[in-house]
């Protein structure tokens, strides 16, 4: 049974901050979003494998200072993998997400060609799952990097501009103890630093060193993959209106204590009660976000969309609001297709 998934959902709980800004309180919400690539609802204990081989130090390594030709330099490259691994070892640890997780450092792939992506068979997926007391497996077939260091003159500026820049495509597969199914992906990942100055070589000096930031750049490729293989939480704003209307406040006072069917039920009889359109959109608003909070989205876009309604039927125009609940609404009805996505990769 995915207990697991269960306890990662609890421990990850999101906290509520409310910010004054006018008539408004800001509040940042952790929303739980789906993984890029989902594992199978059996795979409780996973094997992370290094299945690479290391890229050639004169590999994709290329250098073009100012008003010189470009030139092909050597940098090693044979711990890419295990930075790479590494990071995403620890953050999958620390998501309590499978019920265990352990790793394989070294690279089980026995070819001396860097080109092509040997991807395990049946028979060592098996045994490797067997060994290791696992049901699942990530392996890591391929990570390859290219990185440039170019300098130049800015002209309006009379400054000097150096960048490094690190393009690494990471090649991944999922596989099963009990299962044929294998799922492969591919990520292309981006890091780059830059550095400006009026004197060249103080330009230079403050890029890293170029062994450093493979190692950095190969730390945020792992870490940014925990993101795409198992739901992670995203911090979102949401924001509520504080008037002085009695109802309303009463709501707002049964937010700072969590208790949301109370503060419904007052915005609620605001809505019912007022006359005044953008009151009632106000209202509206509020009860849309407590009951997306409560996990009713069906609800929530019902009054979302009221609320729009209503505010652009006020004889005052809120322009930002209308924006504001025409982006919400539309967040909501992806939150709904997420969820969808989310009962799949977290079933038990």
């Amino acid at each position: 049974m995915r207990t697991q998934k269960t306890k990662f959902i609890l421990l990850a709980f999101g906290t509520l901050l409310l910010t004054s800004c006018s008539s408004l309180l800001y509040t940042s919400l952790d929303v739980l979003r789906p993984a890029e690539v989902a594992f199978a609802p059996e795979a409780n204990d996973l094997l992370i494998v290094n299945n690479t081989v290391n890229q050639p130090a004169n590999f994709g390594h290329k250098t073009e200072l100012l008003n010189q030709n470009i030139k092909n330099v050597n940098v090693p490259t044979d711990s890419t993998s295990l930075f790479c691994l590494g990071a995403l070892l620890e953050d999958l640890d620390g998501k309590d997400f499978f019920s265990s997780v352990n790793m394989i450092p070294n690279s089980i792939n026995k070819s001396k060609n860097f080109l092509q992506t040997t991807e395990l068979d049946d028979s060592v997926v098996r045994n490797l799952c067997i060994a290791n007391q696992t049901n699942a497996i990530l392996s890591l077939d391929k990570i390859q990097v290219t990185d440039n260091l170019t300098e130049s003159y800015i002209v309006e500026n009379t400054t000097f501009l150096a960048t490094l820049e690190l393009q690494f495509e990471s090649f991944w597969s999922i596989h099963y103890l009990n299962k044929k199914e294998v799922t492969k992906i591919q990520f292309k990942d981006t890091i780059s630093w830059e550095s400006e100055s009026y004197y060249r070589k103080q330009t230079m000096g403050g890029l890293p060193k170029r062994a450093d930031a493979l190692v950095d750049g190969a730390l945020t490729v792992g870490h940014k993959c925990v993101n795409r293989f198992i739901p992670y939480w995203d911090k979102v704003d949401r924001y509520f209106f504080s008037t002085n209307n009695k109802l309303m406040k009463q709501g707002m006072d049964s937010v700072y204590v969590k208790n949301w069917k109370s503060a419904i039920n007052s915005w609620e009889m605001a809505f019912n009660k007022e006359k005044r359109s953008k009151t009632k959109a106000m209202a509206a608003n509020n009860i849309a976000i407590g009951y997306e909070i409560t996990g009713n989205l069906d609800k929530a876009l019902e009054y979302a969309k009221t609320s729009l309604n209503l505010f652009g039927q006020s004889t005052i125009g809120d322009y930002n609001s209308i924006i504001r609940l025409s982006d919400y609404i539309s967040e909501l009805n992806q939150r709904k297709t997420e969820m969808k996505i989310l009962k799949q990769q977290l079933s038990e």
